[in-house]
């Protein structure tokens, strides 16, 4: 008995290409919707100026927290030659 190949053809292939990208263009569709919603809910709401200075805390503080890990992790040297000296 001979064993069946599992190759998909080539129209196969297009056919699940083409199914991807309409997915993925369906998918940004909704993504966009869910965007609008969420501006116009924010404005409705008047939290604009609110949640845009809750937005830049975050990201300093994710910065910060960023900073510090790559100034320990990165610096190659251990923690008792990372700290500043006393003698100078």
């Amino acid at each position: 008995m001979k064993s069946k190949k599992n190759k998909m053809t080539n129209k196969e292939r297009d056919n699940q290409i083409n199914y991807l990208f309409k997915s993925l263009y369906e998918l940004s569709q909704e993504l966009r919707m869910v965007r609008s919603l969420f501006e116009n809910y924010l404005i409705w709401n008047k939290d604009v100026e609110k949640f845009t200075e809750y937005l830049k805390k975050e990201e300093e503080k994710r910065k910060s927290e960023t900073g510090q890990k790559e100034q320990t992790t990165g610096s190659g040297t251990s923690e008792a030659d990372s700290k500043p000296s006393e003698k100078l």
